[in-house]
């Protein structure tokens, strides 16, 4: 099997539920929804503190995303009315057994060409509801355990806004930042939009000395929700990604998945 396109090796991630060990019991959902259902796997013996400080932070996280959704719903309902069902957003976080937590690691980049803003991680959008991220700190290669300052102010996450602009995203420490995906923009009509956003690597030679490790949750509606618009929006006004009116969130997902590794078997 080979992939086609561009391999992303610029940064390794460890997956886990933050809230659920084991999301079901049911063994069918579990094997076709193995993505979304399968148990989580810890490595207890080599790092025992990982489990409960991922689950505490991630809970943290998915609780603050219950509110951020409230709000959002509070803002698209004093936009379209009656035609938007009332907590729609933070149902999908409230009810959701299969949120993703995602710890992130950037590995030094050795090239010197000029560094673009997707140079550590390519434009995209988020597909699930919300994704919940913390600051990104960095350590030196030589010694992993001690935090240095970002070697290039240009370094980390940029967004671009809705006119096309490109702007850096700067988290402060102890703050969390949300970021919308192509769930929540089907589902309020396009009221709120996903937002692309990259990570752009430091310069060269900085870029060879340095790493940078973060953590994101990706809230998402378990895997039967419908992703409709609200009555009276044309399917054409939310269009986005992978989806097309009438597929369920793990159809959409996987059509998302499938576009950005596309495979040759």
């Amino acid at each position: 099997m080979c992939v086609i396109g561009v391999a992303d090796v610029n940064k390794g991630s460890f997956y886990a539920n933050p809230q659920y060990d084991e999301p079901t019991t049911d063994a069918a959902l579990m094997k076709k929804y193995y993505q979304d259902y399968h148990p989580n796997v810890w490595p207890k013996e080599d790092m025992p503190e990982l489990e409960s400080a991922f689950k505490n932070l991630g809970q943290l996280m998915c609780s603050v995303g219950e509110s951020v959704a409230r709000h959002c719903d509070a803002y698209v309902t004093s936009k379209l009315g009656d035609a938007y069902p009332a907590g729609t957003l933070e149902k999908v976080v409230k009810t959701s057994r299969t949120a993703k937590g995602r710890l992130l690691h950037y590995f030094p980049v050795m090239t010197d060409e000029e560094r673009a803003h997707d140079s550590w991680c390519t434009w995209h959008n988020d597909h699930s509801s919300l994704t919940a991220l913390c600051s990104a700190f960095f350590t030196h290669v030589d010694d992993p355990t001690k935090e240095v300052a970002s070697p290039d102010p240009n370094s980390g996450l940029w967004a671009r806004t809705r006119t096309g602009k490109t702007v850096k995203i700067a988290i402060p420490k102890d703050h969390l930042a949300f970021q919308i995906g192509e769930t929540s923009q089907i589902l309020t009509g396009a009221v709120i939009r996903a937002t692309p956003h990259a990570v752009q690597a430091p310069k060269y030679p900085d870029s060879t000395k340095v790493q940078r490790d973060t953590f994101a949750v990706f809230m998402q509606p378990n895997h039967d929700l419908l992703l409709d618009p609200p009555k009276g929006i044309a399917a054409a006004d939310v269009a986005v990604g992978a989806w097309r009116p009438g597929l369920t969130y793990s159809e959409f997902s996987k059509g998302t998945i499938e576009g950005y590794y596309e495979l040759d078997t």
